[in-house]
């Protein structure tokens, strides 16, 4: 098995926990992010699962007395920092991307370590806690996903040379700063009517192919950094092979699902929808005069052999203001109280696994526990539904599902919640449905801005002290 997965999964599992996603793939532009995004650095392509951040091919020897920054109570060693980067080197090179110079690198990492550290010691001082049982179901999603039992998963995570009890750790630190940038940033942004006439202008404004957002799938075997010519031919055939069965017309998600070997194949292939200058220059070129749902020709980078597909490009050949649909059923389960809630979500998760096992249909749940009458009456339909129409932390879920794919429990107030995506489509927005949408891009360009400040502003007053490199 692969081991380009370990940063992944620590994303992965925070999204899973706290319900967090971007503005990309709403159907309109947006523009570039503030200071506090990712890095173009280590940018990735956005996921609806996980990002495909890989881990070294070889892991470093540990320094334990290397003492890297102290925030705070805690230390960040050389070895915690030598993780990072070799993760770092490896998903720029799997991306084709220009390596940075290593000490700008290494300073990117360890400033981003030191803002994660110093946040959740805020959220915990401020009352935000994770429980043991958050920290395990997010990890048991993690490992299902990778089709892994816990105990493989675990024995991947420690064979990067991470301890089990450091995966954990990280695990809820993240999940800590989900739940600090929901309660003191995202849940107190407002947007003004005036803010929405301005965005709309503006993106008249715009030059089409500015506004081009492209959605790829791909299917990739990777290769070592240096591979030997044996590799190179083993991999060539394996591309080949998946080529040739994509040419007899076989389905491409199926196809991705068993011969692709990146971290989205599971989710066919699916890489998400992007601005064209977000996509890497190789892909770019190597998608230039197809049509949605055709397919490149073999190409190579730096991280190994890509197929990829044109799944959807929207804007440039289309004048007028479009957004991705969600055909969407929900069950809800009334909740108020940290037990009542903890209860719900353990409910809710065993219908989703029930699901996705093909035991239960989703629509007959929802009929029979649903607490939404509305809804429940309908088998938890709610129709065809547009990004901005439902809560941020619902948007959010159903922005990493692919159709017939079943969200992790979503807690709101005095209620949880499960989602199912059964459909998308592409639809031509009427003037109010622009401006719901045009809202909700300016929630989460504003929430990105604002928390940027909050890491700024807890940085400021938290201890740092990095030694000097002659200490």
């Amino acid at each position: 098995m692969s081991n380009r997965f370990l940063r992944g999964a620590a994303i992965l599992a925070t999204a899973l926990a706290c319900g967090s996603a971007g503005a990309q793939g709403l159907g309109l532009k947006t523009g570039p992010g503030p200071s506090g995004a990712a890095s173009p650095l280590l940018q990735t392509p956005q996921l609806p699962a996980t990002p495909a951040e890989a881990l070294p091919q070889t892991r470093p020897q540990p320094d334990s007395d290397g003492i890297a920054a102290v925030v705070g109570s805690q230390v960040i060693t050389q070895y915690d920092i030598q993780l990072r980067l070799r993760a770092a080197e490896e998903q720029i090179r799997r991306q084709g991307a220009q390596m940075p110079p290593l000490a700008q690198l290494r300073a990117e990492l360890l400033n981003q370590l030191i803002d994660q550290l110093a946040l959740a010691q805020y959220a915990q001082e401020n009352g935000i806690t994770v429980s043991n049982d958050t920290v395990d179901r997010a990890i048991a999603q993690v490992a299902a996903g990778y089709k892994l039992t816990p105990e493989q998963f675990r024995q991947q995570v420690t064979s990067q040379g991470l301890g089990w009890s450091d995966y954990k750790e990280q695990i809820k630190r993240e999940i800590l700063i989900g739940r600090l940038r929901e309660r003191d940033v995202a849940s107190r942004i407002k947007i003004s009517d005036q803010e929405v006439d301005d965005f709309l202008a503006n993106q008249a404004k715009q030059p089409l192919s500015a506004q081009t957002q492209i959605q790829l799938a791909q299917i990739f075997v990777p290769l070592p950094s240096q591979p030997s010519a044996e590799q190179v031919s083993e991999a060539r055939a394996r591309i080949d092979a998946a080529l040739a069965k994509l040419r007899q017309g076989r389905d491409f998600a199926k196809l991705a699902a068993e011969y692709s070997q990146g971290p989205e194949a599971k989710d066919g292939g699916n890489l998400g929808v992007r601005p064209a200058n977000q996509w890497p220059r190789l892909f770019i070129d190597a998608i230039r005069g197809l049509t949605p749902g055709e397919i490149s020709a073999v190409i190579r980078s730096p991280a190994g052999f890509h197929i990829l597909k044109l799944v959807a490009e929207q804007g440039a050949q289309t004048p007028a203001a479009t957004a991705m649909q969600s055909q969407v059923r929900e069950i809800v389960l009334k909740a108020s109280g940290g037990k009542a809630q903890e209860s719900a979500v353990k409910e809710l998760d065993g219908i989703r696994q029930a699901v996705e096992k093909g035991e239960v249909q989703f629509s007959a749940k929802a009929r029979e526990l649903s607490q939404d009458v509305t809804s429940a009456k309908k088998g938890g339909d709610l129709g065809w539904i547009l990004p901005g129409e439902l809560p941020p932390a619902l948007d959010a879920a159903l922005n990493r599902l692919n159709p017939g794919q079943v969200s992790q429990p979503i807690t709101l107030p005095g209620k949880v919640v499960l989602l199912q995506l059964v459909d998308r489509r592409e639809h031509a927005l009427a003037p109010a449905q622009e401006r719901a949408v045009a809202r909700n891009i300016l929630l989460q360009q504003k929430e990105a801005k604002d928390f940027d400040e909050l890491v700024k502003d807890v940085r400021a007053r938290t201890y740092v002290r990095i030694p000097s490199a002659d200490s």
